[in-house]
């Protein structure tokens, strides 16, 4: 069909998700001498399912997998085709060798890059017939290989049978060396939801309006910061260093114990997402069956479906000795 382009006003044909892949693929083999471009589909956390492209020249066996529905969002506000191809290209020399140099991916040289990942339970059923894992009410954790941090970004492949079966160890090894790793690795971190804002806004407005924008995100940040103005629960953002699955950071017990210590009493957990979750002192929460509604609320109406985690509340005491009891942790 046709449409009108909102950065030009000119007409232009507006291919549909299937073909517009299929004509980067196309046009990504024409551009890039002497490669190959496959496109696949990726199933990920929560059975979310997205559409990749991989280009590999020569004998290159480590390939990035390079999303393709941000470009379509481009593609449609407008962006013309021949430009998202040039910011896809951009995008694959970039990451040409996502892995360091001579990655050895024997357990000698991955097993201190082993790690814990939380996801929800139900919805990865079928990712995880085939992963080793542990159930923990809604949660299951499984395990991931770390290998690169850069830029605040993660690299990591999931744990799978096949790799546990190769390696010769048992579940409680992968647990015992995760639970060395983990933290270490992507440090865990707690933060007033208010500092969490200040830090949002302050990022968000800078990136769109330059000197303008970091001007009156300061101001709004100081606002959100001001002691009048903090009202209602005393809440408490749990998450890792990175803002990476840091809902992983719930099992970094000796970490979660001092955060009660620091509050003086135990605390509800509320999953807001894969990547942090929300702590609200026992003693400033209502009851129960309204913080329910809250994660509930949340989950359906601002949490993308590839980063939803859980619609219960959990009390830390009683989930932390669900934990300790699930991976054999000392108490």
């Amino acid at each position: 069909m046709e449409s009108l382009c909102p950065n030009t006003g000119e007409n232009y044909v507006v291919l549909d998700f299937t073909n517009f892949c299929e004509e980067l693929k196309r046009r990504v083999e024409e551009t890039v001498e002497g490669c190959e471009a496959e496109l696949r589909s990726v199933v990920k956390n929560n059975g979310t399912e997205f559409r990749s492209i991989t280009i590999r020249k020569g004998e290159e066996s480590i390939l990035p997998t390079i999303y393709l529905e941000a470009f379509y969002r481009e593609y449609k506000r407008g962006m013309p085709i021949g430009k998202v191809v040039e910011e896809l290209v951009r995008v694959y020399e970039k990451n040409r060798n996502p892995w360091p140099d001579g990655l050895d991916f024997s357990f000698g040289g991955i097993r201190e890059k082993i790690a814990f990942r939380v996801v929800n339970y139900e919805k990865n059923i079928r990712l995880l017939e085939k992963m080793p894992h542990v159930r923990v009410d809604e949660w299951a954790i499984c395990f991931e290989c770390v290998i690169s941090r850069e830029g605040g970004n993660v690299g990591a492949v999931r744990i799978d049978e096949q790799m546990q079966k190769e390696w010769d160890i048992s579940l409680a090894t992968l647990i015992e060396l995760a639970n060395a790793n983990t933290f270490r690795l992507i440090p865990s971190k707690v933060e007033p939801i208010e500092d969490v804002l200040a830090g949002l806004i302050l990022s968000e407005l800078s990136e769109k309006e330059g000197a303008d924008g970091e001007e009156k995100a300061k101001e709004l940040v100081d606002e959100v910061l001001d002691p009048k103005n903090r009202k209602g629960l005393p809440m408490y953002v749990l998450s890792n260093a990175l803002n990476h699955y840091g809902a992983t950071s719930v099992l970094n017990i000796p970490f979660m114990d001092k955060v009660r210590e620091k509050l003086k009493e135990d605390f509800f957990i509320l999953p807001s997402s894969v990547h942090e979750l929300i702590l609200i002192p026992v003693s400033a929460a209502p009851e129960e069956e309204k913080l329910l509604g809250m994660v509930r609320e949340v989950n359906e109406k601002e949490v993308p479906e590839e980063d939803f985690l859980a619609d219960g509340v959990y009390r830390y005491g009683i989930l932390r000795r669900k934990i300790t009891k699930a991976l054999g942790m000392a108490d």
